[in-house]
């Protein structure tokens, strides 16, 4: 086996690790969003997300002018081997687009918090778990597939 295919049976290990602690993430993640809706504290738990989603562009924005991938080991070793796959151009246009759509997503945010009267009585979120459920799903469809395709990678080299 050369050093192209063992490097990418590693990152395939790595994505596998990536992908079981991102599903914990997200339960633990729906099981608070579960709590603070049923709660009636839906504008702690936006103010929530917006600060997260703040960080997280703080975060993509640091990396795209530095370079530097701010992360785990395994999400650094990840995000490292996907730049050099990908190649500079590639990344960068990649990582600007993620900045743009969630700015876009923040943007939506507040104007939803600053539009909204969160002390109406006929507030109700009945069936609020299903878009995060196809999310979720969605989530590990990608990520199976993205590791899928560098299995095929590693056959085909």
């Amino acid at each position: 086996m050369d050093e192209a295919q063992q490097e990418i049976k590693e990152i395939k290990g790595l994505k596998k690790k990536q992908l079981l602690w991102g599903n914990l993430f997200m339960l633990v993640l729906f099981l608070f969003l579960n709590y603070f809706l049923e709660n009636g504290k839906i504008l702690f738990l936006t103010w929530v997300l917006l600060i997260s989603l703040l960080i997280i562009i703080a975060l993509s924005l640091y990396t795209l002018i530095s370079g530097t991938i701010v992360g785990t080991k395994t999400t650094r070793r990840i995000r490292a081997f996907d730049r050099k796959r990908w190649g500079e151009k590639k990344w960068k246009l990649l990582k600007i687009t993620e900045i743009v759509l969630l700015t876009g997503l923040g943007v939506v945010l507040a104007v939803l918090v600053f539009n909204t009267n969160f002390d109406s009585p006929n507030q109700t979120f009945v069936g609020s778990a299903f878009p995060f459920i196809g999310a979720w799903v969605g989530y590990n469809l990608g990520e199976i597939s993205r590791i899928k395709k560098l299995k095929e990678q590693a056959a085909n080299d």
